[in-house]
């Protein structure tokens, strides 16, 4: 846990409104930790993608006249809540009842920023029960952006606009979101040095202008390393857009071995709309990811869709050998995380999975899942799923491992003031500490939420307390060390 959260404490309002009782409502987290004491982390995982949803729980306080209801708003607009709730540029909203005095779950998350900072944002409880009498807390939402150490380079992924005959490329916009989409794909995906395309060595599908039924083939006009993209507007009876790895060409090859990946590939962008002719949407800003729409009655979000068709023409296509169309991409990493083997479609989607970290949908499920629709984005899930197609992933946040350093406990003097702290890495990052064995000295403690021993000893002598870290998903396993700590007279 970063340090600078250690110090944020909620503030907690409890008012009468309409009749003399106020009682604490319960907000507990996944540890059954009392979240108004401490507050909510939000994750914002390096590169772009979706972020993990952190779940919570909420209890009518006792006494209250059943059933109550519940409100929930956050003050900023890269926030939102699971469904059913609306994001709005004043932040999210979401309403529900409390029916028993049962714990009601949700989910609270954060849309990712390009420039990753940590901010403190608020969100606010309010129940009301039958009688009218209300009750309200206000609890921080830490933002912390969360990255790894690696500085290894991506997978190399070149783009090329030649073949680009309608002229809607012309927009150096266009051509930049394309860019954008294209980088943000590439970010976690490692780069396994693959063998030099020499010029004209590649043969690569270009459909024509007007028709998804005619092509011909090109070759490319310069050597490259990596995958080719070639890029360009098309305008057809069907209205749509499209994306596919090249099976005209060859493999990919490292060190002269063939891999089941394309060396090159296409994405047609309709010009006049995504399945309808409205056109495209103007660039939206990351707080404004909730106006991203793609219905057939509204402008398109540009972004969604290249996004979207370059992971078919990068991965999901039965053109790579390990993609099955309408079928099941068995792999023991998509198993261990979603617990079930993906299945595909009749159109390479997987159509019906949700990402079970994030609640968004999985890859051409973006509108099923359980958070509001809007921007499309890259799922653990999807990437897992690349993975199993052929591709290396970089070890980038989302796939660290929960980790416990192995920091030096300072010795503790007794009669003085003792802070220091046990840091952990990896996993989902709101994290829990505990004691399991053993004890800390007279007059320390243990901070659940930031790992720190604080406090005051009050004996001389050693003690040794083993401390557990769990990383915020149900059932994850935990990291355990032993924690010795000497306490001194001087």
């Amino acid at each position: 846990m970063p340090r600078a959260i250690a110090s944020i404490v909620a503030g907690l309002i409890c008012f009468i409104s309409a009749g003399s009782w106020c009682r604490a409502a319960s907000i507990e987290d996944i540890f059954g930790r009392d979240l108004t004491v401490y507050g909510i982390v939000v994750p914002d995982w390096e590169g772009y993608m979706a972020n993990p949803a952190i779940e919570f729980s909420i209890s009518a306080p006792a006494g209250a006249r059943l059933p109550a209801k519940a409100l929930l708003a956050a003050n900023d607009a890269r926030l939102y809540f699971d469904l059913p709730s609306r994001a709005s540029a004043q932040g999210p909203r979401k309403e529900f009842e409390l029916p028993t005095s049962a714990p009601v779950v949700q989910h609270i998350a954060i849309f990712p920023a390009r420039k990753k900072h940590a901010a403190q944002h608020a969100m606010a409880v309010v129940i009301t029960d039958a009688s009218g009498h209300r009750w309200q807390a206000t609890l921080p939402v830490l933002e912390v952006p969360v990255e790894s150490p690696d500085a290894s380079k991506s997978h190399p992924i070149l783009v090329d606009f030649s073949q680009d005959k309608t002229g809607f490329y012309r927009d150096p916009v266009k051509r930049d979101t394309f860019k954008q989409a294209v980088a943000d794909w590439a970010y976690y995906l490692a780069d396994e040095h693959p063998d030099p395309v020499p010029a004209g060595d590649e043969r690569t599908w270009i459909f024509d202008p007007t028709s998804f039924s005619k092509s011909h083939i090109i070759t490319n006009a310069a050597a490259y390393t990596g995958t080719l993209l070639y890029t360009y507007g098309i305008s057809t009876n069907e209205i749509r857009s499209g994306g596919e790895p090249s099976g005209a060409g060859k493999p990919q090859t490292i060190n002269g071995q063939p891999t089941p990946l394309h060396r090159s590939g296409g994405v047609e962008v309709e010009i006049r709309g995504n399945y309808n002719t409205l056109g495209w949407a103007a660039p939206l800003r990351d707080d404004e990811w909730w106006r991203a729409m793609n219905p057939r009655k509204a402008p398109s979000d540009l972004y969604s869709v290249v996004h979207h068709e370059m992971g078919h023409a990068l991965f999901f296509n039965p053109n790579n050998k390990k993609f099955p169309h309408n079928g099941t991409l068995t792999d023991d990493a998509v198993m261990a995380y979603l617990g079930s083997q993906l299945r595909t479609d009749i159109h390479d989607h997987f159509d019906g999975f949700v990402d079970p970290i994030s609640l968004h949908g999985a890859f051409g499920n973006e509108y099923h899942g359980k958070t509001p629709f809007g921007r499309w984005l890259i799922t653990k899930l999807d990437l897992l799923a690349a993975q199993a197609v052929g591709y290396k992933l970089r070890p980038t946040a989302p796939f660290m491992p929960l980790t416990l350093a192995d920091d030096t406990i300072p010795a503790a003097v007794v009669g003085k003031p003792y802070k220091a702290g046990l840091h952990a890495t990896g996993g989902v990052p709101f994290y829990d500490f505990s004691i399991t064995a053993g004890a800390l000295p007279p007059g320390l403690l243990l901070n659940r939420f930031t790992g720190e021993l604080v406090g005051t000893p009050n004996r001389v002598g050693q003690s040794s307390a083993t401390i557990q870290v769990r990383e915020y998903v149900k059932d994850a396993p935990p990291m355990s060390r032993v924690v010795n700590i000497e306490v001194i007279r001087r």
